[in-house]
């Protein structure tokens, strides 16, 4: 019987198309297979030398900043995710079979392998899913060499594929050595350690993520999360994920917006005859063609040139776009996070043809959770459509002239205030151009951190050192309006320098005698306006306080928190699904510079209550809409040589 040559199936290198082949001849055609299977046996004998890696793992690199990528190259992408220095913990969100468990066990190894006297913990939820992932899939990335059962003075290694690694550990040649632990396991033995890497997989309690982040600290060391979103939007990834900023975006071929069906072919990164080839291939053996890769992944390299909005495709289909990588918030914070989402497209050893075949018929966010590695949320930030690019500003494109409203939320007791100073614009939009405290330099207190920051568990985030008081009472409040609105008298300066003329030039300094920045209503939060205390036998207030300081203000109207609600949401709406234009556009815009108050649009729940951490900035804007505000045009009074709004 005459034997049948059959090719071997390689998922990324493929062989040349029957057509190519009979334009290469019979001998250029042999030696292109020759060096194809030569290629394949030194990846299988080799891997961690030898073995393919997809784009996106670049790009991990270098936000990570290791030693093995080429550092120019990784400084200017860095640049263009917005990231000024290399993160210290990287959250991987990734589909099915996308390639984050075998990213992270080479990363590991290579840590070790190339720094000698490393330390490495890796992680799992229990010693079971231990031994059949992070420890089968670090031994495969193990030296030739060291593949034997070892037990020296410098060297421990002892595996078997049944039982993992003996007592959970190995000690490498170099001294390096890794720690395999399960999540709660002698939770107080993770204090004191110091590491180079550290790995948790899957579901890692937010607060073993902040321990953890300790503990590399003093190696600058790097902590590698991986996580398939199965079990939904979980602490962890709120943690990382609640007001992160999408840098970069792709768009979900699987998900269109058109009305449309599925781009399978593209979602796969091939071409309708590729995919057409692997369809063809599927009732036949080989299982899958020789000649065409089972997908494509995303040509990440490409982002530092790419200057079009990949949203609408060739053919003029438009799809919904996904984060590919998030910037954590965290103003302040010694240690930068990142979250990189993989693809199942990223990883053609996977099939990703049959992940997309097995979850066609599911809903939306279930495709978005298996395929593209967003999870879902069971419960979402009131102000859905909120979205930076198009809602946030830079302070230069806000019209300078305008009828402008200061609120204030005084917080309580111990606390600092929140104020917002929003300009309500003759364009008919209204412009939140400063808050306090911000991010920007405060004399006397020096750059303040964030309001918010995100947490595990509390949905609304957690009391950033912003919230923190700085001890001030009502005349040093309103020194400080004074210098940020740029009051005439207090641009000219004190007259005296004693501290008792001090005091009663500050008491005598009028707004309304000239300043660079007319406020036309000062409103506050009348529940701590308007609460009265007793000082020198007589009732008290914030507001007769600042009337006092020749500082009017009044109490906000109402505290209706679900109509407030949709009054902001009015003011944020536009179609995502059409072009922004005159007719489609919001009426609330911030400016890029209030962080504290883009965290709290992009995060507050509500479900936290009162003392949600990042309600402040929502009241503020809740109490300006409740006023309903308008923009006043300036008129000139004919007996003074002045423009007065009215």
């Amino acid at each position: 019987m005459m034997k049948v040559w059959r090719p071997q199936s390689h998922p990324v290198m493929g062989l040349p198309s029957p057509a190519m082949a009979a334009e290469l001849g019979a001998d250029r055609f042999k030696a292109v297979v020759a060096q194809r299977d030569a290629a394949i046996a030194a990846e299988r004998a080799d891997p961690y030398h030898n073995g393919w890696e997809p784009p996106i793992w670049k790009v991990c690199d270098a936000l990570l900043g290791v030693p093995w990528v080429d550092p120019e190259w990784a400084a200017r992408m860095r640049r263009h995710l917005k990231f000024e220095k290399p993160v210290g913990v990287l959250l991987i969100n990734g589909g099915n079979r996308a390639g984050k468990t075998i990213y992270a066990a080479k990363r590991v190894m290579r840590v070790l392998r190339q720094r000698g006297g490393a330390r490495a913990w890796a992680f799992q939820s229990n010693i079971r899913m231990s031994i059949d992932y992070q420890q089968a899939d670090m031994w495969n990335f193990f030296p030739h060499h060291l593949k034997r059962k070892i037990q020296t003075d410098s060297t421990y290694i002892a595996y078997k594929r049944q039982t993992g690694f003996s007592e959970g550990k190995f000690i490498l040649d170099n001294l390096s050595d890794c720690v395999y632990r399960t999540y709660g396991q002698e939770e107080g033995s993770v204090e004191g350690a110091n590491l180079d890497i550290v790995w948790p997989d899957e579901l890692v309690p937010a607060d073993l993520v902040k321990t953890l982040e300790l503990r590399i600290s003093e190696k600058d060391g790097v902590m590698i999360i991986t996580f398939t979103p199965v079990e939904g939007y979980t602490e962890t990834v709120r943690m990382f994920q609640d007001g992160a900023e999408v840098v970069h975006e792709s768009p979900a071929y699987l998900c269109p917006t058109d009305g449309g069906p599925p781009a399978v072919a593209r979602a796969l990164g091939l071409t309708d005859e590729e995919f057409d080839e692997i369809q063809a291939a599927a009732s036949v053996r080989p299982a899958r063609a020789a000649w065409a890769p089972q997908s494509r992944p995303e040509p990440c390299g490409e982002w530092l040139n790419a200057a079009k909005d990949a949203r609408e495709g060739h053919d003029g289909r438009t799809f919904e776009m996904v984060p590919r990588v998030l910037k954590c918030t965290g103003m302040g914070d010694d240690i930068m996070r990142a979250v990189v989402f993989f693809h199942s497209s990223d990883n053609p050893y996977g099939n990703p043809k049959n992940i997309y075949r097995r979850i066609a018929d599911k809903p939306r966010h279930h495709i978005l959770e298996r395929f593209y590695g967003v999870a879902h949320k069971t419960y979402s930030a009131q102000f859905r459509l909120f979205n930076p690019k198009v809602h946030c500003v830079p302070f230069a494109a806000i019209p300078v002239t305008g009828t402008n409203w200061h609120i204030i939320d005084p917080h309580g007791s111990g606390r600092n205030f929140f104020m917002l100073w929003i300009r309500a614009a003759s364009d008919g939009n209204h412009y939140v151009y400063r808050e306090w405290p911000g991010n920007y330099l405060i004399e006397g207190e020096g750059v303040p951190g964030p309001w918010a920051l995100p947490d595990g568990k509390l949905k609304d985030g957690a009391p950033g050192s912003g919230q923190q008081g700085f001890g001030w009472g009502y005349r040093r409040y309103k020194e400080e309006l004074a210098r940020l609105e740029g009051w005439q008298d207090y641009v000219a300066g004190c007259p005296h320098t004693a501290n008792s003329h001090r005091e009663e030039w500050l008491d005598a300094l009028d707004p309304y005698l000239g300043a660079k920045e007319e406020i036309h209503r000062r409103l506050a939060d009348s529940r701590f306006a308007s609460t009265p205390k007793m000082e020198r036998d007589r009732p008290v207030t914030l507001l007769t306080q600042f009337a006092d300081l020749h500082v009017p203000i009044e109490a906000a109207p109402g505290d209706d928190l679900n109509e407030g609600v949709k009054d902001i949401n009015d003011a944020l709406y536009f179609n995502p699904l059409a072009p922004i234009d005159y007719f489609n556009h919001p009426r609330l815009y911030v400016c890029e510079d209030c962080r504290n108050t883009v965290y709290a649009l992009q995060t507050w729940t509500g479900q936290d209550g009162d003392k949600g951490a990042c309600k402040e900035p929502i009241d503020n804007l809740r109490y300006y809409f409740r006023a309903q505000p308008s923009y006043l045009a300036p008129r000139l009074v004919e007996d003074e040589a002045e423009v007065k709004y009215w």
